[in-house]
């Protein structure tokens, strides 16, 4: 009768633990929210909420990435519109500059504005992002894009790395434009330019447009000094002499000024103007037969640069008195209409590049947006699984515990009155 009565003992005893382990069990998943508190509690479900978590943490990371590139991708894309904006102002300049109506003094103030925006546009170059990055100076984000040198002149001091960020498992995205590829390859007629070079060149431009002139005329005789390069070049202006004006086409070279005196003597009967060449010096003399006023207009020169620091060709226009005496200072002539188009045109081409290279930061953030978007999504489905799996169904697990209340009460009840009984008790 001991060994049954102790046999009993344990067995309730072992009865009541395991109810109260459950019991408690319950409670720490109601007071933990956790649906799982070890693996052991459901080993299939714990690899599922294990693997569901890392997701997640893998999806937040590419998110922050997202933001990451959104932020910079916004910078570099507005700094690339006030970029556009300042080539744009240029190229207003440029034309105003090359309206005869303006004199030395608006120019020297158009001159000034054009050099004040050079500036702007180095600033501009040289953006840092906030964490106080440059944003064009590629893998050299401690360091300044471009710099300007003592002569003027701007060298770009980054290298063509691209910053990219991963914002998916199999997407990257491009964070920046490398200062190389967004300000120094600027294809232009002439060859490949950086925007910088090309204002320089409005620069030179305006100074030049200053001392030239298209046209030139004397009284009754005039001189004529060539500058031009040894390859030859074809010419062509507009000659008026005393009896009418004609088109004059030549091409000419350095030294090389006989096809000059021949296309105006042929066309003597038109204007009446008549030349002659000094051999020694290369200099035409123009002799009006009518003693009136020779004037030349309209020049156009094929093939050359003028937006440099000094035009190469050119003609110095000299007023002769009766004697063959120079009059007063020379007037140079050239072709100053191509001499303000072509750096307007450049402007333009700058402009257009530097909108070419907003145009990829854009498509980068409209990739970027929309992956945020399926990055979202993700998340959200994600999150829900975890729910799913960790979060404990609080009503179903309070109702579990009152279930197990009942019966741990209940069996502390019999527990109570059986033990009290004896053998004799049963015989009855």
């Amino acid at each position: 009768m001991q060994v049954s009565t102790k046999l009993f003992n344990q067995q309730s005893v072992k009865q009541f633990g395991k109810l109260t382990e459950e019991i408690q069990d319950l409670q720490a998943k109601v007071a933990t929210g956790k649906n799982i508190l070890k693996s052991s509690d459901d080993p299939v479900a714990a690899v599922e909420l294990s693997a569901a978590k890392e997701q997640r943490n893998i999806l937040d990371r590419f998110k922050r990435n997202i933001d990451s590139a959104q932020r910079r991708l916004d910078l570099a894309d507005g700094t690339m519109q006030q970029a556009i904006n300042v080539m744009t102002r240029i190229s207003e300049l440029a034309i105003q500059a090359a309206n005869d109506t303006n004199g030395v003094p608006e120019r020297i103030a158009i001159r000034t504005e054009v050099e004040q925006l050079a500036n702007v546009m180095l600033e501009i170059a040289n953006t840092r992002d906030a964490q106080g990055q440059s944003l064009f100076a590629g893998y050299h984000t401690n360091s300044q894009a471009f710099i300007k040198n003592v002569d003027g002149t701007f060298t770009y001091k980054g290298d063509r790395g691209r910053h990219t960020l991963q914002i998916s498992e199999s997407m990257n995205v491009a964070t920046s434009i490398d200062g190389g590829t967004a300000f120094e390859t600027v294809d232009t007629g002439s060859g490949r330019k950086s925007v910088f070079d090309i204002i320089t060149n409005i620069v030179n431009t305006i100074n030049n447009a200053d001392a030239l002139s298209n046209q030139g005329s004397a009284r009754a005789m005039a001189a004529l000094d060539f500058k031009v390069p040894r390859d030859p070049q074809n010419w062509s202006f507009t000659l008026q002499g005393g009896i009418g004006s004609s088109n004059v086409n030549i091409t000419v070279s350095e030294g090389n000024y006989n096809d000059v005196v021949t296309k105006i003597n042929a066309l003597t009967a038109t204007t009446g103007v008549q030349a002659n060449l000094d051999n020694d010096t290369g200099r035409i003399t123009l002799t009006d037969t009518t003693s009136r006023t020779i004037k030349i207009s309209d020049i156009e020169i094929e093939g050359e640069d003028f937006a440099t620091d000094e035009v190469k060709s050119y003609i110095d226009f000299n007023t002769l008195e009766g004697s063959g005496a120079i009059v007063g200072s020379a007037r140079r002539l050239t072709d100053t209409d191509q001499l303000i188009s072509s750096s307007v045109m450049d402007v333009k081409k700058a402009t257009d590049h530097l909108s070419l290279q907003r145009s990829f930061l854009g498509a980068q953030l409209n990739k970027a947006e929309l992956q945020k978007d399926a990055i979202d999504q993700r998340i959200i489905a994600t999150s829900e699984r975890i729910s799913d799996l960790g979060e404990a169904d609080m009503a179903a697990i309070v109702t579990q515990i009152q279930s197990l209340l009942v019966n741990r009460d209940a069996a502390q009840q019999a527990y109570a009155k059986i033990s009290q009984n004896s053998l004799f008790d049963f015989l009855k």
